[in-house]
């Protein structure tokens, strides 16, 4: 068996082509932690992970961390939530997703966030890969980045592009939404479903 972690994956969009696979061949166990769920990653210890959820090794973990205080779109309100700890609070939980990597040392990891700061205030996360929907099959825009140990070779290999299509001024069908409630978020955040399958066939 398996094991994948799946944080913040609160859509289980990403996770979904490991969970598939773990109904028809039982190939894969997969575990979701988020806070909707009251999964906090901030609980997770030797004791928590190992002895009340029984998971001794891990194979493959899957993060995709709150962008709010690090995407681009966003820059503007940085300053201020620099000052009063957002920023400070939303680190600490990608730094606790690098301390569940490096005590699980799974045979490989990704972490996906759009593009922002990043990789500036965590530079020893490396430069980050790039990917865009439309690439894999989802004709819309939305330029992601993700960092890790996974088999970037391979997802270029099964790129499969489309043209996006443009619905608004702004491009992307993500420009339009608008508000702040929970579901635009969700709608926002999920992994794109052919990215979702091109990652996994390519990490196994």
């Amino acid at each position: 068996m398996k094991n994948i972690l799946s944080l913040f994956d609160w859509t289980g969009t990403w996770a979904e082509p490991y969970a598939e696979a773990a109904r028809s061949t039982g190939e894969y166990d997969v575990y979701y932690f988020d806070i909707k769920d009251g999964m906090d990653i901030n609980d997770f210890s030797v004791e928590f992970l190992i002895e009340e959820m029984g998971i001794d090794e891990v194979h493959g973990i899957l993060a995709a961390p709150p962008c709010t205080d690090f995407a681009s779109s966003g820059a503007q309100y940085w300053k201020a939530k620099d000052a009063d700890g957002r920023t400070e609070a939303s680190l600490d939980l990608v730094y606790q997703v690098g301390r569940t990597i490096e005590f699980y040392q799974p045979k490989w990891w990704a972490l996906e966030n759009p593009v922002g700061r990043l990789q500036k205030l965590i530079p020893e996360l490396g430069k980050p890969w790039y990917f865009q929907p439309w690439e894999f099959g989802d004709a819309y825009t939305k330029k992601t980045g993700l960092w890790g140990d996974f088999n970037k070779e391979g997802l270029e290999r099964l790129k499969t592009p489309v043209d996006p299509v443009r619905a608004c001024a702004a491009g992307s069908w993500l420009m339009q939404l608008g508000g702040k409630s929970e579901r635009t978020k969700e709608l926002r955040s999920e992994t794109p479903k052919g990215f979702a399958q091109a990652f996994f066939e390519t990490n196994r």
